[in-house]
Order: structure tokens, then C-alpha cells, then sequence
């Protein structure tokens, strides 16, 4: 490995680091391997201590141990490790420096692999960053011109997201962005959910070539298995629920059986973010990764429709025909997200708001879409229209179901708060 810029500069001003391990029933000596490797080659002074976090009697997953030990550490900076290896000469260095010259920057290693069997060290190529797509996929991708960025070894490569078994962040700043989500349990979707925050909310991510560890390499078909798991799935809607704004219907597009799934209650998250002021999704896909595109351009807004400061229009679920309904608002039900596209349908489940005053009796119902007239609807004002009859979404018969009436925009019942139409990312 060629020298660092960071490996010749004195580390008595270094902040310290806890390092925590968490490990799933590793051989004893895998483990006196991991905690030799990083006493020979990490300076005494910077390592405050190593904390080794035993997560194979548990079933909740390496993310409930990762936050005991960070509760238990009193170092500077914490270095999370997820699963056993062994470092290299210079490794820590550059990991502290870099945090104490930005205090608000999530960065890791460049991961090299051991193999299992043989226990081979084998380096990987350091120019590259990691992306993920709609289904929250992580991957790694080679630096191009195309990525507009210049690659250089003793330079941070900014990344839009981390995967990887390493991650070093100033403590003060891990608990200031609400560590991880308790209600996560797998590592990949820990370190997703940290990226996404740090860059939303005010910081960066970065991977620092001149770093290496090398973590010993999982079965390919037990990796493949646990990609597709309800923990992970789980997880992964968890994660969209919060950070991805309108955006988390590309997700679900993506991963159907995820609405399936039980992510439990995200209101604490969503607060959370709320108090940090982050900035949207769209603002992560315009300034960090332009390069995912949305799987559709031809909704006008997506979200939840308001009316009053507690009520949504719904689905009234478990009735023939389907009604378009009224109830109180609550971000747990999926069947208050709406899409308006931009040619007039209102969907919600792959059906769309239909009225006809004599096939519906007037009632607002929820069809297939089909492109049909009595599907289409416009804005006017707070009143949204129906294309042909030009009459408008009526409330004042909500304990049996939306209707159309005469237009009158004084009517509280007619008056409907949309999400904001400059972008699709509000709730």
C-alpha cells in the first residue's frame, strides 16, 4: 500500500477513538486476531479502548449491539466494526484527522476482503464510491469523468452512501443525529440510514483510500439469502418511510412485497428529522446522487390530500364498489398516499378516482384506471374538478363517502390541501 499523507503527521492532537466490534459467534482465535491486528498497528494513544460486543446469543441483530457499545464508549470518535478481520498499518490516522478537521463527516475505509477458508488477504480497487438504487440496493461504482469526480490516493472520495463493514463518526455528532433507528436490525441498512442522514442533515460521507481493513468474507449464497429477508425488507421500508419523502412510492414500485410488511411505528424518526431541519430527498438526489432518475416524471403531486388541519382523503377499504373516503390523518395508512398525474387521474393502490353521476350515483369512487374522462380531474383553487361534469369532491356526506356537487369554493367540505406542487417529495 503507497504511503499517505496522513501516516507522516504527529498524532498527539488526534481525537481518541472507542472501537466497537460486534461479532456473531467468532472462533476465539479470529477474535485475538481482529483485537492483535488493531493493538500492532493503530497508535496507543488514539485507541481509548475496544469494545467487543458478542451479538450471537441475540436475535435482535448487530444494530442493537453497535448502539450498547456506543452507549458504553467514552472516546472522541467511534469506530463501528461489523464482523471479524483485521486492519492495516496507518489505518486509524487518517480516519481521525479527517473527523477532526470536519466534525459533521460520516467516513470509512476502503474494506478489503479475508477469505473464509484460506484466510487470504486480498486488497480491493480503491477508486470507487458506493450508490444504491429504488429498492435501496447498495453497490459499488467505479470513478469516471462521468461521475465528476477526480480521484487522487491521498484525497477523500465523496460518496453518496457507505457499504461497508467500517464506519468512524465524532461521537458528539452520531448522538446529535439520533444514532441509529432502534428499529433497525441489520448493518446494511444501518450504514444506509447514517449516510442519508449525514448528508441530509448537513454533512458528508466519504471513504479515504489510504485506510484499509480487511473483514473476513461472508458465503456469497447466505449473503444473496439475507438481502431478500423480512428483517431486511423490514428495514429497508423503515428507511424509505422516513428519508425518502414522496419519493418512497419509486420504492415500493420497486419492492411491492415491502407494503406487506410490517415496519412498526415511525413517528419518534420522523420527529426526529423534522427537529434537525434536514433538507428533502430531492435535494440528496439534485446535489448528491443526480445519477438515480425517478421511475416516472409525469406526477403532479404525490402525498397526502388535506382537508381541515386532521382529516385525509382515504380509501374506504372493505366495501363494494371501493369509496373514496374521509378520515383522520395518520402517516401509518398507505391508503392516504395519492399520485396526480399530470394528465388528471388521482391514484391510490393502482386505482383511480372515478365519478359518473349516473353510473357512480355521484359517489367518488375507486376504479381501474383505464384513461377513461370520468377519471380525470383538475385544480382550481382549493377544489379539485371533475373533467366532464366540471363539479367538484365533496365531503358533506363523508360517514358514507366523497360525492360531487355544484362548485362552491366557500364550502369547507370542497376546500382540499394538496402537497406542495413544486416537487413530489412532500407528505
Amino acid at each position: 500500500m503507497c504511503c499517505c499523507k496522513y501516516a507522516l503527521r504527529p498524532t498527539k492532537a488526534l481525537p481518541t477513538a472507542s472501537i466497537i466490534i460486534v461479532l456473531q459467534n467468532e472462533a476465539p482465535s479470529v477474535v485475538l486476531r481482529m483485537v492483535m491486528s488493531i493493538l500492532r498497528q493503530s497508535p496507543p494513544n488514539l485507541v481509548k479502548e475496544i469494545l467487543i460486543v458478542d451479538d450471537g446469543g441475540r436475535d435482535t441483530g448487530p444494530v442493537a449491539s453497535l448502539l450498547i457499545g456506543a452507549e458504553k464508549a467514552t472516546g472522541e470518535v467511534l469506530v463501528l466494526m461489523n464482523g471479524a478481520g483485521e486492519v492495516n498499518n496507518g489505518w486509524l490516522e487518517p480516519l481521525l484527522e479527517r473527523i477532526q478537521v470536519r466534525k459533521n463527516v460520516v467516513v470509512g475505509p476502503v474494506i478489503d476482503y479475508i477469505n473464509s477458508e484460506t484466510f487470504k488477504y486480498e486488497f480491493t480497487s480503491t477508486n470507487q464510491r458506493a450508490v444504491f438504487d429504488w429498492g435501496l440496493s447498495v453497490k459499488w461504482q467505479q470513478l469516471t469523468t462521468e461521475t465528476d469526480m477526480i480521484f487522487k490516493k491521498t484525497e477523500p472520495i465523496v460518496t453518496p452512501v457507505f457499504e461497508g463493514n467500517v464506519m468512524a463518526v465524532d461521537r458528539k455528532h452520531f448522538e446529535k443525529l439520533g444514532k441509529f433507528d432502534p428499529g433497525l436490525e441489520n448493518w446494511g441498512a444501518a450504514s444506509l440510514e447514517l449516510s442519508l442522514k449525514s448528508w441530509m442533515c448537513g454533512g458528508t460521507v466519504e471513504i479515504l483510500s489510504c485506510s484499509h481493513v480487511g473483514i473476513i468474507k461472508k458465503n456469497k449464497r447466505s449473503a444473496t439469502k439475507k438481502s431478500n429477508s423480512i428483517s431486511v425488507i423490514r428495514d429497508l421500508r423503515r428507511i424509505a418511510e422516513v428519508w425518502l419523502d414522496g419519493y418512497k412510492r419509486f420504492f415500493y414500485a420497486n419492492r411491492p412485497a415491502a407494503r406487506m410488511t410490517s415496519h412498526g411505528s415511525m413517528a419518534e424518526r420522523r420527529k426526529m428529522r423534522g427537529q434537525m431541519k434536514c433538507q428533502s430527498f430531492k435535494w440528496y438526489l439534485d446535489n448528491v446522487l443526480p445519477q438515480l432518475k425517478p421511475l416516472s416524471d409525469d406526477d403532479f403531486v404525490y402525498g397526502r390530500i388535506r382537508q381541515g388541519t386532521d382529516m385525509c382523503m382515504d380509501i374506504a377499504l372493505g366495501h363494494v364498489p371501493v369509496l373514496a373516503s374521509l378520515s383522520q390523518c395518520s402517516e401509518e395508512k398507505n391508503s392516504q398516499e395519492w399520485t396526480w398525474k399530470k394528465k388528471g387521474m388521482i391514484k391510490n393502490h393502482g386505482m383511480c378516482l372515478t365519478a359518473d353521476l349516473k353510473e357512480t350515483h355521484g359517489y367518488v369512487l375507486m376504479q381501474y384506471c383505464n384513461g377513461a374522462t370520468s377519471q380525470l380531474w383538475f385544480r382550481q383553487n382549493d377544489l379539485i374538478v371533475h373533467e366532464v361534469t366540471k363539479q367538484c369532491i365533496d365531503s358533506h356526506k363523508a360517514e358514507m363517502g366523497l360525492v360531487l356537487s355544484e362548485c362552491e369554493d366557500f364550502l369547507q367540505s370542497q376546500r382540499w390541501t394538496l402537497p406542495k406542487a413544486d416537487n413530489v417529495t412532500s407528505q
